[in-house]
């Protein structure tokens, strides 16, 4: 990428407002919704990557908006699947213990305010708009200097330190954006408490073409002394952690499978049982129909445990643990968005497979819809196969999501066309998509929307949208 120029910079500010030193001007004028809409726009145009020290440029924005001398304890969780729902659950857990928590979460689904959580609220717009503000003139700043401009998820990470700052937060739970050594979330010398979560193959051009690669990459957030969690499922993945947590002199919390199990299925609950380091076994209740989450709740008690051990804290009661892993809810994630009609944000070929053991324990007396899209960059022929070989579907809906990465109507076509198990249709547009969806389902058929963050996203905004006409 080119050297930015004071130029540019300029250039970038005429696109956002016109007005951008300005803003306290607009809100007092009730422009703020309309000042949010521009800054998304604006944070949504900077390169995803950029040549040189990201950890670097990091370092040296955060510090030019003095909140890099951060004593904030802090639990840092980096996968390939479930991070965001082990940070929810964690989030619960110590809100529940009396902590203010703040959240740095990616990606959004809706608004960009979503990646900014206090106590697993969005932060509200005046403070989105005042970090972005601090951000934007300390980043200006720094590129007039001959620094190099942050990038997308830098930015975003520097505004979420500012707001956590704001709202003055005792703890802050940070979730990876992409792979975990060179993550701008990775920029502290020191962490609490680092969860690795599953591991699988996503993002294999950058992270390497082999989960023990992806691993070793993820493992890069481990940090000399720190509590280090994972639940060890594969022999290769759990040798790289502990290789990983043995150079850095990290205490390793390792979970076996033995530790925790589903006791029971029943309508929108999963009840489990986890061996807690201090209580022996919890029975514990997720209000939830996703298999997958009893993993990611573990970790996230897990992960509250070995922080409370490293302060010496007593840890809440049972009644209120339980209390807060049961109400933990994480929007995207086997989500029943309407009756019988369910979101999942399972995007690569494990999640599939989670999803689907998932879509089996959902009792059904009708037929199950699949509604299907995916953007280009991602395993989308293999996690095509796997929906169409399950036999669970009997009609498909593919969504050509109309946005730059997304899968069109003709690539779709190619791969289900290879399978003949099932009625599918093809649809322009997400509204167009669902509405597909709704017009060939019965009161006992369900419908189940999978294949992309970015899908979930956009059909949640057309169920607002519905729910608010």
């Amino acid at each position: 990428m080119t050297d930015h120029t004071s130029m540019e910079t300029q250039m970038r500010a005429s696109n956002v407002s016109g007005s951008l030193f300005d803003m306290e001007e607009n809100f007092l004028n009730g422009n703020l919704e309309e000042d949010c809409e521009k800054i998304e726009e604006y944070i949504g145009g900077l390169p995803r990557f950029a040549k040189g020290d990201g950890l670097e440029r990091t370092r040296k924005l955060l510090k030019r908006l003095s909140v890099w001398e951060c004593e904030i304890p802090r639990i840092h969780v980096a996968g390939t699947n479930g991070k965001g729902s082990t940070c929810a659950y964690l989030q619960s857990l110590f809100m529940g213990h009396g902590y203010k928590v703040g959240g740095f979460i990616s990606p959004h689904l809706v608004t960009m305010r979503e990646r900014f959580l206090i106590d697993k609220k969005p932060v509200c717009e005046e403070m989105f708009a005042k970090a972005f503000q601090k951000v934007y003139r300390a980043a200006a700043e720094l590129e007039n200097e001959k620094k190099e401009y942050p990038t997308f998820l830098e930015f975003l990470f520097a505004m979420g330190m500012v707001v956590f700052n704001m709202a003055k937060v005792d703890l802050i739970v940070l979730e990876t954006g992409l792979g975990g050594r060179l993550d701008a979330t990775n920029v502290y010398d020191r962490t609490d408490v680092c969860v690795l979560t599953s591991i699988g193959l996503d993002h294999c051009k950058i992270l390497g073409d082999t989960k023990e690669k992806i691993a070793a990459e993820k493992a890069g957030i481990i940090k000399d002394g720190a509590e280090v969690v994972f639940i060890d499922t594969e022999s290769g993945i759990t040798d790289v952690f502990m290789h990983a947590a043995h150079v850095h002199h990290a205490n390793v919390n390792k979970i076996d499978k033995s530790q925790f199990y589903v006791e029971k299925i029943k309508h929108k609950n999963i009840d489990f049982s986890y061996k807690s380091s201090y209580y022996n076994y919890i029975s514990l209740t997720l209000s939830t129909y996703a298999l997958y989450q009893v993993d990611n709740a573990t970790l996230a008690l897990r992960a509250y445990e070995a922080f409370c051990m490293r302060h010496e804290l007593a840890p809440m009661p049972i009644e209120e643990i339980q209390n807060a892993i049961q109400h933990t809810f994480w929007e995207g994630r086997m989500e029943e968005v309407d009756k019988d009609i369910f979101f999942d944000g399972a995007h690569n070929e494990d999640g599939i497979r989670a999803f689907l053991q998932s879509v089996k324990a959902i009792p059904c007396q009708g037929k199950r819809i699949l509604c299907f899209s995916a953007v280009n960059d991602k395993d989308y022929q293999q996690m095509i196969t796997l929906l169409c070989e399950s036999g669970l579907f009997s009609e498909a809906v593919a969504i050509d999501m109309e946005i730059q990465r997304g899968l069109g109507i003709e690539t779709l076509q190619r791969y289900f066309s290879h399978f003949n198990r099932m009625n599918v249709y093809y649809e322009r547009g997400v509204q167009n998509g669902i509405n597909r969806c709704l017009c060939i389902k019965t009161d006992a058929d369900q419908v189940f929307i999978v294949g992309s963050l970015y899908l979930v996203g956009l059909i949640k905004t057309v169920f607002r949208r519905k729910d608010n006409d």
